[in-house]
């Protein structure tokens, strides 16, 4: 169902799609090739729901375009699968983002431990880490079919663009684009976080998206500004 307000269009039907139910059913179950389609699906969507909530240092410190990096981040997600019983897509997202950032966070701490023990202070951040209560490291098998060099180019200084600009928001409209465009949760979904009415989550939506397609246009030409967050918020 759609609703419209303030010429934007709100899609409230968010539900888990069969396919994907099938196979978090099938990763429960150790199922490997599940974990895999997971992973394919839903990395570009959980980093771009990841990457604005940390700051422009630890988003170049992280270096989230490491392919081992994302392997590693998403296995620590994955694993605790069986802890969970998703409602909607949007649930779905907001849960497996918070784990990865979780995971984020720790592997922070970790690298902060090793340089105070490394020779002149320094680590790669490519360093093998094994997470809290974790007692191996494992892998995820995927054949990369990924964008050219120049692509990956181009779209990592549009995601730096927008990440720029969602920083210059409030924090709690920040947040709120973050919940419904990126998480892809529900105005009521998003009310229950906030404990405010499914209406003025709404309203509240409404004038940070408004606020950021204003800076958008400031710092892109205004015809791009509204399909370059599109994009963004696709996973480009």
């Amino acid at each position: 169902m759609k609703k419209r307000t303030q010429n934007y269009i709100f899609i409230e039907n968010m539900e888990l799609d069969s396919q994907t139910k099938s196979l978090i059913v099938s990763a429960k179950l150790g199922n490997k090739e599940a974990l895999n389609h997971l992973f394919a699906r839903y990395q570009s969507r959980v980093l771009r729901v990841v990457r604005p909530r940390l700051t422009p240092d630890l988003r170049h410190k992280l270096g989230l375009q490491s392919m081992d990096i994302l392997q590693e981040v998403f296995m620590y997600a994955f694993k605790h699968l069986k802890d969970f019983e998703p409602k909607s897509q949007g649930h779905f997202l907001n849960w497996l983002s918070k784990k990865v950032q979780h995971y984020i966070y720790d592997r922070l701490d970790y690298i902060s431990r090793e340089k105070r023990k490394a020779p002149q202070g320094k680590i790669s951040i490519e360093q093998e880490f094994i997470p809290k209560g974790e007692t191996s490291k494992m892998k995820i098998q995927l054949k990369d079919k990924g964008p050219t060099p120049y692509q990956i180019a181009v779209i990592k200084e549009k995601k730096e663009i927008i990440d720029s600009l969602l920083d210059l928001l409030e924090p709690e409209q920040k947040e709120i684009i973050i919940n419904r465009d990126l998480e892809e949760l529900t105005f009521k979904e998003i009310g229950k976080l906030y404990d405010k009415s499914e209406d003025a989550v709404r309203k509240q939506y409404t004038r940070a998206f408004k606020k950021l397609i204003e800076l958008s246009e400031e710092k892109l030409k205004p015809l791009i500004a509204e399909l370059t967050y599109k994009e963004y918020k696709d996973g480009f």
